[in-house]
């Protein structure tokens, strides 16, 4: 009887032995499964945007990208791509001026360094084909200027021509000024604008100060020409407009704490659209002017 006793006991014993080596390797297994997992598929927020911008995702791979730490290693490259990925946009929607500084601002051995150089070969293209059709009509505006001359060579009564006036030719030079620092202000604006529409929640409110100091900047540019371009003066109220828009939006998304646009925020968004592109269309036209 003792022995039947001791037999059970040592059947048992085995059992619960095997029972606890099985569930000891099951454990084992899912462990190093979780493991495994994790070092071969967590990826980096660097290595993430590089995905998705290869996959041309764009909205993701900003939002990506953004995030990279300036103490990380990859920032520097994360930047490189935040103005790819913003030069190309601006390409898309013929918006020059922005597109230019963002694809000037790729570095050279980024893998997308080409692609910039090219979207940049066609944009200097176009300038120049631009400079070339102005300097054309320039020449046709001297036409009769060139006829005149001739006359005068034949015998015909000299006309006077009045000397130019140096206060316009110095007013010419200030309204260029201004156009071109203000254009440089209004980059800079929208390529903090871009970023900031797809950042973190973590750092809009960054992005915001940025817009902000911008504007301010913007509002402090003087127009000091005696004879002032009415053109100008409509560009500077509509380029005003349009940041006060946008950072409005930026603030509203904020406040919604919402990373992207809502029905909320949507008018806002849509009004600094139409703002943006009536001011690219007030700046084709005083730059043709002036």
């Amino acid at each position: 009887m003792d022995e039947d006793k001791i037999s059970n006991n040592n059947t048992t014993a085995g059992k619960n032995n095997i029972y606890v080596v099985v569930v000891s390797f099951l454990l084992l297994f899912v462990v190093s499964g979780v493991v495994i997992w994790y070092i071969y598929s967590w990826k980096s927020d660097y290595e993430k945007g590089t995905n998705y911008l290869k996959n041309k995702k764009y909205t993701e791979a900003l939002y990506e990208f953004q995030k990279v730490s300036p103490d990380d290693k990859d920032f520097s490259s994360a930047q490189s791509k935040i103005n790819y990925i913003n030069g190309l946009q601006a390409f898309n929607e013929e918006r020059t001026s922005e597109a230019i500084v963002f694809l000037s601002k790729v570095k050279t051995d980024d893998e997308y360094y080409q692609g910039a150089r090219l979207m940049l070969d066609k944009l200097n293209e176009a300038s120049i084909g631009n400079d070339l059709q102005s300097q054309i009509d320039a020449l046709r505006n001297k036409k009769d200027t060139v006829i005149i001359k001739k006359e005068v060579a034949t015998g015909t009564p000299r006309k006077d021509i009045d000397p130019p006036d140096p206060g316009i030719n110095a007013d010419l030079e200030l309204s260029r000024k201004f156009v071109s620092d203000a254009e440089n202000s209004i980059s800079r604006f929208e390529g903090i604008y871009q970023s900031a529409r797809t950042a973190p929640l973590t750092t809009k409110s960054d992005y915001g100060k940025s817009l902000e100091s911008v504007d301010k900047e913007f509002s402090n540019l003087k127009y000091i020409a005696q004879n002032k371009d009415a053109g100008i003066i409509e560009l500077k109220r509509i380029a005003s407009d349009w940041m006060n828009k946008r950072i409005a939006f930026i603030r509203q998304l904020i406040s919604e704490k919402s990373v992207s646009e809502t029905n909320l925020s949507r008018p806002t968004k849509e009004e600094g659209d139409r703002l943006y592109s009536s001011m690219m269309s007030q700046m084709k036209k005083v730059k043709k002017r002036i």
